[in-house]
């Protein structure tokens, strides 16, 4: 018998072996590479940094996002928030029409110091007036997170952010 010729059951286990390792293979290759990183688990969010705490912000760039800002949530994950760009500076106001959270807004000056930081309180059911969250001096940024988020990081007013301004492409309108 010619040594080259395999027998049926030897192909069958030679099938299985080579089977075997391409799973294992691709199971180890898997295993070794980079783990993701935070900017990749929050993909559609940008970075905001306030000393050494990061928030992944939606963007609130145009009159459609910045009315509707978070209205009608009932939660958001602990590390996100949504950053309003403003076109230009001028005292900004917050109501909580529709809200269904707390929050907390920091109102962000151009040279990214936050200049105010506010609780603002879910409305009760049925009631009809909001009061206005106002900043104290003309801004372009605000930051809304959950509600406590400043005061469990440790930021007060003053404090320095960056990312402020949303994406380098984003242009305010």
């Amino acid at each position: 018998m010619n040594r080259w010729i395999l027998s049926s059951e030897s192909c069958s286990a030679l099938r299985w072996r080579l089977l075997l390792g391409l799973i294992c293979s691709l199971v180890i290759s898997g295993c070794e590479g980079p783990k993701p990183s935070r900017i990749n688990s929050r993909p559609g969010l940008h970075k905001v940094e306030i000393g050494s705490q990061v928030i992944w912000c939606e963007m609130a760039a145009d009159p459609t996002r910045r009315r509707n800002g978070l209205m009608h949530r009932v939660s958001m994950p602990e590390d996100v928030g949504m950053l309003f760009v403003f076109p230009g500076a001028s005292l900004q106001g917050f109501w909580m029409k529709n809200c269904k959270m707390s929050l907390d807004i920091a109102y962000i000056d151009d040279q990214g110091l936050i200049i105010d930081i506010l609780q603002m309180d879910a409305p009760r059911p049925g009631q009809v007036y909001f009061p206005r969250y106002r900043s104290s001096q003309p801004v372009r940024y605000a930051l809304e997170t959950n509600i406590g988020w400043f005061e469990k990081h440790g930021i007060q007013v003053g404090s320095r952010v960056t990312g402020f301004r949303g994406p380098p492409a984003q242009t305010a309108r």
